[in-house]
């Protein structure tokens, strides 16, 4: 980086968030040299003098505290516009936040967008393990806010992309447990098999929510294998997954993935065996948003080559009709919303999408090429194809 831009900071983060790359003017810019300590939550990688060598772990919060993104205020809209239609286009009417640091202001300006029509979805945003204080101060609660916009679960980031827990099972246990006892459910991100077991245990600790809470969730679960997906069971917690990484990355998965776990990942049709409450969605922008690729491979199993990824007596597929309701009412009970949408009933929220194809009749191969004909939210036209 420094090569190519000797005169400029540059910053690539890589598209799942947990890795940063900064060139010598980006660590200058950020205040990051041989005497800085690892931030609580991240890790600094560093040569054998000690010296940063720009490759970050974990450490987007502590970026972003510290340098201004550039971003403009406009340049920000224009984004959110082009995403606005690009998520009614897929017939998406609700979508989550689950930024681990949201807080006061992201609230506020999705307020904002919202009230001027630039985003037209309803949102849920989860709160910011860290920012449950300030929320507060500013009035803001689990379920607070309204059918367009609302405050949902408290995000927990848990990973193991420096090779050890972050954070640790303690301090996992501390945060979820204050989460718990303030009336917020928690969905703690894990995607390997060790943070899943972590955050299981936790959860099976912690004290009972108020009623009408929706359950603690882990998001992704990614890599479960039978005795992983035993204590998920056991805990009492929902799942949100994603079986659009299938479709997206099962070159990738029977590439670099053990064989012996290939099986195991994002094992939907386990949980759904075992009872485990199951929704699903896209982690977009990692991936594309579009649902319908998605209920393709949760189905089949298949990737976007028409190429399976293994899995154990149908542990990784779902039927149709089961993949519609976790894109759709499941999602919404997983969420404590189920009572307004969700589902096409009386007296609910008129969000619909008409699409060009039955799901249910058509040949499982052309699930993934269904599209959106027109997305309707509470009633009013939004979006409608060519």
């Amino acid at each position: 980086l420094d090569e190519v831009s000797p005169r400029h900071p540059v910053r690539l983060d890589h598209r799942s968030g947990h890795a940063t790359v900064l060139n010598s003017l980006g660590l200058q810019l950020a205040g990051i040299n041989a005497d800085t300590p690892d931030p609580v939550e991240g890790v600094i990688e560093r040569d054998a003098n000690g010296e940063p060598t720009g490759v970050l772990f974990e450490m987007a919060s502590y970026l972003s505290q510290r340098v201004e993104s550039g971003r403009s205020r406009n340049k920000m809209r224009q984004g959110v516009t082009a995403a606005n239609r690009l998520l009614l286009g897929y017939g998406i009417t609700s979508t989550q936040d689950a930024g681990q640091d949201n807080g006061p202001e992201r609230w506020q300006a999705f307020r904002e967008l919202i009230d001027s029509e630039t985003l037209q979805t309803r949102v849920t945003m989860m709160a910011g393990a860290g920012r449950r204080a300030e929320l507060f101060d500013a009035g803001l609660s689990w379920g607070s806010g309204g059918h367009r916009l609302r405050l949902g679960h408290v995000k927990i980031m848990l990973t193991m992309s420096t090779g050890a827990l972050h954070p640790s099972l303690e301090g996992l246990r501390e945060t979820a447990t204050e989460a718990s006892r303030s009336g917020y459910p928690v969905a703690v991100h894990c995607v390997e098999q060790e943070a899943i077991a972590a955050a299981a245990q936790v959860i099976s600790e912690l004290p009972p929510l108020p009623p009408g809470v929706p359950p603690h969730r882990i998001e992704h679960c990614s890599e479960c294998p039978s005795e992983v997906l035993d204590a998920v069971r056991r805990s009492g917690c929902a799942v949100v997954t994603q079986p659009g990484f299938i479709h997206w990355n099962g070159p990738s998965y029977r590439q670099n993935v053990e064989a012996s776990l290939q099986a195991h990942l994002y094992a939907i049709g386990g949980m759904r065996d075992a009872d485990i409450p199951l929704a699903f969605g896209s982690d977009a922008p990692v991936i594309n948003p579009n649902p319908w690729p998605a209920i393709h491979s949760a189905v089949t199993r298949q990737d976007y080559q028409g190429q399976p990824v293994p899995d154990t007596g149908g542990s990784g597929r779902v039927s149709v009709q089961s993949a519609l309701r976790m894109y759709t009412l499941s999602g919404a009970e997983l969420e404590g919303t189920a009572e307004d949408k969700g589902s096409i009933s009386p007296g609910k929220l008129a969000d619909l999408v008409l699409v060009d194809a039955d799901p249910l009749t058509v040949d499982p191969e052309g699930l993934k090429e269904i599209k959106a004909m027109l997305t309707i939210i509470g009633g009013r036209v939004v979006w409608e194809g060519k």
